[in-house]
């Protein structure tokens, strides 16, 4: 053993020398693109790059990996990657902007039988189906890399016939950025949990946020199609359609992401709870949300505000919920500019 012992730590020393480094760039420009997201597989992590696009895998084992580049707006790249042993790799890598052939907006009644991703027949929905997967990557790994607290301000009000509103109901409630709850077929109305509250004062209904559009379970249980170029307000953006299976017997969400038609990050979420009578909600007759995000660093949205329009069945008064995000502070230091 004794003789062991050292040649062991000799091997152990060996591969902790090698490394992977590298830069990642425009390939138009030759521009550092920070914030980029690079995973080395397999089991070498992943990270983002720094704000001069530079990025290290240290005490990396000699051989063999896939090393995968994605930045939003970017054709993604994957290459294979040989690290010597006791050496430093040095790559660079450059990305080219995305081009996606849009069609005009268009209008499907297709039902929704064959859920799940889109596969590459149709290659500018599945190029912006995967822009729309790169937003909620990013998000899930600032909040792992960078976790962050934030407050929602919550306004209730009720509209009558005449357009009146009783005064509204104000609250602030703290959330985390490691408060995921995921999506799953049958809990998109459900009783309150976390932040919301105990499970017997309050319903939450869920819309579709980035948490949502990048679960495996909520793709594999919905369509996906590529509206194209639409507008909200004054702004042209890119529009792809969701819906749920037809199999989903119980409340579900359908919608619509609009994505930024040159940086494809996220910018709104437009979503309407369908048969809301096979719910809690059995006296609702229609809800609708709008959800606006905004970048809380290079490239990752985080919602901004959000309104809620419900409407009822026995000449309730129509209910409006309006959230706005007042405070985002993060635990340690900030992300890079």
């Amino acid at each position: 053993m004794m003789l062991l012992l050292p040649l062991l730590y000799a091997q152990l020393a060996t591969a902790q020398h090698s490394s992977l480094r590298g830069t990642v760039v425009s390939a138009e420009s030759g521009e550092p693109l920070g914030f980029t997201i690079v995973s080395l597989r397999p089991n070498g992590g992943r990270q983002f790059t720094d704000s001069a696009g530079a990025f290290a895998f240290t005490a990396t084992a000699a051989g063999s990996y896939v090393l995968s580049v994605r930045q939003i707006g970017y054709t993604p790249l994957d290459t294979e990657i040989v690290v010597g042993s006791d050496s430093t790799t040095t790559v660079r890598v450059a990305l080219r902007h995305l081009a996606i052939e849009l069609p005009p907006v268009t209008i499907t009644g297709r039902l929704c039988t064959n859920p799940g991703p889109p596969d590459s027949t149709d290659r500018a929905l599945r190029a912006v189906f995967d822009q729309l997967q790169e937003n909620a990557r990013r998000y899930e790994l600032l909040a792992d890399s960078y976790p962050f607290h934030y407050a929602l301000e919550l306004s209730i009000r009720e509209v009558d016939q005449r357009g009146d509103t009783g005064r509204p109901v104000v609250r602030r409630l703290q959330f985390s950025s490691d408060n995921n709850h995921p999506y799953a077929v049958g809990r998109v109305v459900e009783p309150g949990w976390g932040p919301w509250g105990s499970a017997d004062s309050v319903l939450v209904i869920r819309s579709a946020d980035l948490q949502d559009l990048g679960n495996a379970s909520f793709i594999a249980n919905h369509c996906f199609r590529l509206a194209g170029r639409d507008t909200i307000g004054a702004e042209t953006l890119v529009r792809i359609d969701f819906e749920p299976a037809t199999r989903i017997g119980s409340a579900d969400m359908a919608g619509a992401a609009y994505l930024d038609s040159v940086t494809y990050e996220l910018r709104y979420t437009e979503t309407s709870l369908t048969r809301p009578e096979r719910s809690a909600l059995s006296n609702v007759r229609s809800m609708r949300f709008r959800t606006r995000f905004r970048n809380i660093a290079r490239g990752v949205p985080l919602q901004d505000s959000l309104i809620a329009i419900t409407t009822y069945r026995y000449g309730r008064r129509t209910k409006i919920d309006t959230q706005r995000t007042v405070e985002v502070r993060f635990r340690r230091q900030p992300p890079p500019p």
